[in-house]
């Protein structure tokens, strides 16, 4: 169970990592210059078309594919929701069955009917919550209970559902106003999302930003009232908790070493996430020591999949293992190591060599395509992307800030000047708006070719 939240904010993006048995389980970040598409809505126009595809412009030139889900597909401008980000290159994904979700519920303005999610087993909770959802349901719309909402009281799902309307008709009034295409309701940020879908009642937050602490908790008033008093903010480097900084380095290398000898390698493609097994050397009998190194690989392999926010199709190839007993028992490893992960998941098989396949559904970004990007595919020749490198000068800045300096110079390569001078009128060496307002300090930004791209350096005064 996640016990914190760390969210890590600069003007140039937020940075998240989930703490449970005081270790960092999963990672996720945003960037302010690419902000995630999740959860907004549109008026959409007609878009390219590719094949059997149809693809519809959601803004003057972004493209999104639109999966098929009865109704308003067909129209020629229609509603829609992203309801994936784009990522490697594929356009977001958006759907014309509209969801408005918030902590104990998710309403669905042009469908109808009431559910109760399947988390929540016992009887006379679901019994509650089911009479409620067709009451809500009969004003118009379905609504699915959340689990989150098993506990919460009668009112407080009255109200939500309230709020719900509300924004629908907000949207719904901007839409007559509006030429497709238009943006007419924006998703929830990155940390709100996990306010929302993830934490248990018990998580506490961290965040390092006073204004993203009034926005969390603007929000949390809203939509998560648990949270309001559970939010802090802190000084420092935040993610120095629980070692965080060192568990974001290791979560973007492309080897994880097994405790017992071997290694896991982890490869990401246009199409899947390979992961491969090397058992290594180990005593004991040929059989026994592969099972247990495929066991350990198999926990291991779990865990990666959720920290680095792997997702769609995840293939692994473990050694392969004569006795069908003990490919059972491999497959049943895995399903009681994943069953905690939130983001939902099948592990579908295992095949004679060795080969199983899990299928985790798209999301947010994985975090090796958040922080960096690839020069000719997978991990080999990736470098840390522009708008992360600017994060961490400006996380660092904030530390010398906080420890007395009144002006910093950036001492960095031409292309990373460019991306922190883009808000800039002035020539280069003037102060930087952006990072210096934020600082509230004279930042200076000292183009030298000279530099490697990563090779930055603060002068603080």
């Amino acid at each position: 169970m996640i016990e914190e939240l760390l969210v890590s904010a600069t003007p140039f993006g937020v940075r998240t990592a989930a703490i449970a048995g005081g270790k960092v389980c999963a990672f996720n970040a945003e960037s302010e210059s690419a902000p995630s598409l999740l959860g907004n809505i549109y008026a959409a126009a007609e878009g390219r078309r590719g094949g059997a595809a149809r693809f519809v412009a959601i803004a003057k030139e972004q493209n999104a594919f639109l999966q098929k889900s009865g109704g308003a597909e067909g129209e020629d401008n229609p509603m829609v929701q992203v309801t994936r980000a784009g990522w490697r290159g594929k356009a977001p994904r958006v759907s014309a069955e509209i969801s408005l979700a918030g902590r104990y519920m998710v309403y669905f303005p042009l469908s109808a009917g009431a559910k109760v999610a399947q988390r929540i087993g016992d009887k006379a909770a679901r019994g509650r919550l089911l009479t409620l959802a067709q009451g809500i349901a009969e004003d118009g719309g379905g609504v699915t209970i959340r689990s989150a909402a098993k506990d919460a009281a009668d009112d407080a799902l009255l109200a939500e559902a309230w709020r719900h309307r509300e924004k629908w008709a907000e949207i719904s009034a901007k839409r007559a106003q509006s030429a497709a295409p238009a943006l007419l309701a924006s998703g929830p940020g990155l940390a709100e999302r996990q306010m929302r879908d993830i934490l248990p009642q018990v998580a506490r937050i961290f965040t390092d930003d006073r204004a993203t602490l009034a926005r969390l908790r603007a929000y949390a008033e809203e939509w998560t009232p648990e949270f309001t008093s559970r939010l802090e903010l802190v000084g420092g480097a935040l993610f120095e908790r629980h070692d965080a900084s060192g568990a974001l380095a290791a979560a973007l290398a492309p080897e994880v070493p097994l405790a017992g000898g071997g290694r896991l390698s982890i490869e990401p493609t246009r199409a899947l996430t390979a992961i491969d097994v090397d058992s290594g050397v180990r005593g004991g009998t040929w059989a026994s020591a592969l099972s247990t190194a495929c066991m350990e690989a198999a926990g291991a392999a779990a865990r990666e999949i959720r920290l680095r926010n792997l997702a769609g199709l995840i293939v692994i190839d473990f050694p392969r293992l004569d006795a069908g007993d003990a490919g059972q028992a491999l497959m049943a490893q895995m399903e009681a190591r994943m069953r905690d992960d939130p983001v939902p998941h099948k592990v579908t098989g295992l095949s004679q060599s060795g080969l199983m396949e899990i299928t985790r559904r798209r999301g947010e970004a994985p975090i090796l395509d958040a922080l960096t990007e690839a020069l000719d595919g997978g991990y080999g020749g990736r470098r840390r992307r522009l708008d992360a490198l600017a994060f961490d000068i400006a996380e660092a800045a904030r530390l010398q800030v906080q420890a007395g300096a009144r002006a910093v110079t950036l001492k960095v390569a031409p292309a990373l000047a460019a991306f922190l001078d883009q808000d800039n009128s002035a020539a280069d060496g003037a102060e930087n708006t952006t990072l210096g307002a934020w600082l509230g300090i004279g930042v200076t930004v000292r183009s030298e070719p000279e530099r490697g791209r990563e090779n930055w350096e603060i002068e603080a005064a």
